[in-house]
């Protein structure tokens, strides 16, 4: 009697291309991302609440599908009944779909949305047993504890994919910028060093400049963001560190105008030094 997952999921695909159908029509009339969500979300509401709230009972994907929507007493929807349910559904969708595959352990198929808002979807040529609704407030103490379990496993989710994905990429983006403000400050230091060791009386063995946001921390280097610079006869080395303060990948930028070179300390040191070679 009650629609499964797989129903309601092409169901929900169906409805999806209908809106990424319309998204594009109202782009194309609009020219604003603003203004085109804005009315998409109007027309999402009017459509669930409309459709779910008529003698349909059901959205065009759930008509394709075969199921409809009905209260915990089997009956239509009213147009606020349905718009609740849509409401509802924000739960759901915070917690990245995981209300929705509730579904998949509870006995009436219903999915969070469908606890919040007391319905159901069930099968077009069902007939609705109202003797199901008999155990409902039995449930509702479950209800929280279902809410609380499925906001907990998104923030999981969420925490995975931050370890897994986003925190990677972010650091592999930072060692780049990092690598962009190394280059530029030891080109601009081995400029600045040059003339100035040029003038009379000047020791050319020590640090006559202070490049970017370097500090002196010897005559002969200087620690600067993230990387420090070593003068050496006939050229700087400059020491890309870790945020654990180990050295990443060293740099020698010769003064005669001679190749870059670059000596992995890391793996992901090695990573930089190929891109160089490049």
């Amino acid at each position: 009697m009650y629609a499964g997952i797989g129903k309601r999921f092409f169901a929900f695909l169906i409805d999806a291309l209908v809106f990424a159908v319309l998204y594009w029509a109202l782009w194309q009339m609009m020219k604003s991302y603003a203004t085109v969500s804005l009315v998409l979300l109007v027309i999402i509401w009017l459509y669930y609440a409309l459709l779910e709230s008529s003698p349909l009972q059901a959205s065009v994907g759930k008509i394709l599908m075969g199921i409809k929507v009905v209260d915990r007493h089997g009956r239509r929807l009213s147009f606020w009944q349905a718009t609740e349910r849509i409401v509802s559904k924000l739960v759901t969708n915070v917690t990245f779909y995981f209300g929705f595959f509730v579904a998949a352990w509870d006995k009436k198929k219903r999915t969070l949305h469908d606890r919040i808002s007391h319905s159901a979807v069930i099968l077009k040529s069902a007939e609705f047993d109202p003797d199901a609704i008999e155990e409902e407030e039995d449930e509702e103490a479950s209800l929280t504890w279902i809410t609380l379990v499925s906001v907990a496993l998104a923030i999981v989710f969420v925490l995975l994919l931050l370890w897994c994905v986003a925190l990677p990429q972010y650091q592999h983006t930072e060692r780049y910028v990092q690598l962009t403000r190394v280059l530029a400050e030891t080109d601009e230091a081995a400029r600045a060093q040059l003339a100035a060791a040029s003038r009379p009386g000047v020791d050319p063995r020590e640090w006559q400049v202070l490049p970017g946001e370097c500090l002196k921390i010897g005559p002969q280097k200087l620690s600067c963001r993230g990387f420090d610079l070593v003068l050496e006869p006939g050229g700087i080395k400059a020491n890309a560190r870790t945020g654990a303060m180990d050295i990443l990948y060293t740099l020698y930028y010769p003064f005669g105008g001679g190749p870059l070179t670059c000596s992995p300390r890391t793996p992901q040191g090695q990573e930089i030094c190929s891109t160089l070679k490049k």
